[in-house]
């Protein structure tokens, strides 16, 4: 509460006595005194007597920050009495002075209302500045939280923009891969199947083709065994058969390989006539170079002794059939070194001298002597010993007194030897043996 100070215009003491010993009290306070003062004055008037009138005035205006009814025990506690006996009004004088009292406390009074109401105007226009400051602080401070919000939320939605982006390049990367990998499995499948498709038919076809070249090899067999097993020693049906199997080997239905393959096959393992078998060969293989490995392969093949070489192990299973199918080898073998066509447009690749180097390599390689070794030789000279003879003449039969001294003469101890010492003793090489030169005709 505001302490008003209240200063009337009339003289502050009269004949020493002053009736305002506390000037600074509140307005509250004032109007209280003012109010058991005019009860008193009634009292006064209704019955007036010579006596003094009493004012009790507080001491304890200052303290304005107490309540009224604190302020009124304390009024009765530490008043002070002051006493106007000496000083006597009439009643108008009296009525005047206490209108113009009264009048001069509601100026008093209206003057601080009019003061309390501009200092409360003052106070509420500093309050309401004071608040629209707030409101302005507070509404800047709003702001910049919505200014922060908003930057927040744009941060956020770029921040999450970016998130959503990189997981769409995460998303897209990890599809791609997955889309690569998948394509590169299908790949891998689909060549898988691809290769065992082609595999598939890669055996589809190489059995069939096996099945037509065994086909083939099968009917060209039969075309050349027929043609092989009806050579005889007429120089006719020689000239004729060697015609028939060239045309064998140009026909193109039939791989050449084959061909050769089954002549060669089909020739060695033949027990025909071994001296026009030999023409034959020669004929052939002079038109058809390659063909002569692929005979002598055979050869090697059907007999070791035409390498020649020698298997211990292999004789003690040998039967007669193997030791005719030895004779006939050997018989054509020798048969083809010494076959010399003159006059003809046939050239022997393995000629006359591949005999003598045989020969040579046999009793050199050979150690073992015995009824196969035997056999083996006998069945050559058969066949080659007059080629061989006039051929080479006295070195031959220097060859053949050796082949006496020394290798019958280890062969004596063994049996069935009466065809080499017959072949050496009857000197059989100086004779042309039968079927060696071609007839012109059955007769």
């Amino acid at each position: 509460m505001r302490i008003v100070v209240s200063e009337p215009h009339c003289p502050k003491s009269v004949q020493g006595f002053s009736y305002d010993p506390e000037p600074n009290r509140s307005f509250d306070r004032l109007v209280c005194e003012t109010e058991s003062f005019a009860k008193k004055l009634n009292a006064l008037r209704t019955g007036r007597s010579d006596r003094g009138f009493v004012v009790r005035v507080s001491e304890d205006d200052m303290d304005s920050d107490e309540d009224v009814d604190h302020s009124a025990q304390e009024e009765e506690d530490y008043s002070q009495i002051c006493t106007c006996d000496d000083l006597y009004l009439s009643d108008d004088e009296f009525d005047h002075e206490l209108d113009y009292m009264m009048d001069k406390m509601g100026l008093a009074e209206n003057d601080h209302q009019t003061k309390s109401k501009e200092d409360v105007k003052n106070q509420v226009s500093v309050v309401e500045k004071e608040i629209m400051n707030e409101i302005e602080t507070s509404r800047s401070a709003l702001a910049r939280v919505e200014k922060y919000r908003e930057n927040r939320r744009e941060v956020e939605r770029r921040l999450d923009l970016q998130y959503k982006r990189k997981v769409a390049e995460a998303l897209d990367t990890h599809m791609s891969a997955v889309q690569r990998e998948h394509k590169i499995k299908s790949y891998i499948e689909e060549r898988k199947i691809r290769r065992e498709e082609a595999q598939e038919e890669a055996k589809k076809r190489e059995r069939a083709n096996q099945e037509e070249k065994i086909r083939q090899e099968k009917g060209v067999e039969r075309r050349i065994g027929r043609a092989i097993r009806q050579i005889t020693g007429v120089k006719d049906t020689v000239n004729a058969k060697i015609n028939e199997i060239v045309k064998v080997f140009k026909d193109p239905r039939c791989p050449l390989s084959i061909s050769i393959a089954a002549f060669a096959k089909r020739m060695v393992s033949s027990r025909q006539n071994p001296f026009a078998c030999s023409y034959i060969i020669v004929y052939v293989t002079s038109k058809f170079p390659q063909a002569m490995d692929i005979l002598l392969a055979e050869f090697h093949k059907a007999c070791i002794y035409t390498v020649p070489n020698h298997d211990v192990n292999s004789q003690s299973m040998w039967d007669s059939e193997a030791y005719e199918r030895l004779d006939s080898t050997m018989r054509l073998y020798g048969a083809l070194v010494q076959t010399d066509i003159r006059g003809g447009n046939a050239t022997n690749l393995h000629g006359i001298e591949h005999g003598w180097a045989w020969l040579a390599r046999f009793f050199n390689n050979i150690s073992a002597i015995n009824i196969a070794t035997a056999t083996a030789l006998n069945a050559f000279l058969q066949t080659a010993g007059f080629g061989l003879h006039q051929r080479y003449k006295s070195q031959f039969v220097k060859v053949m007194n050796v082949v006496r001294e020394h290798f019958l003469t280890k062969l004596r101890e063994e049996k069935d030897i009466q065809l080499i010492t017959a072949y050496l003793d009857d000197r059989m090489y100086l004779k042309e043996p039968e079927g060696r030169t071609m007839k012109t005709s059955l007769l």
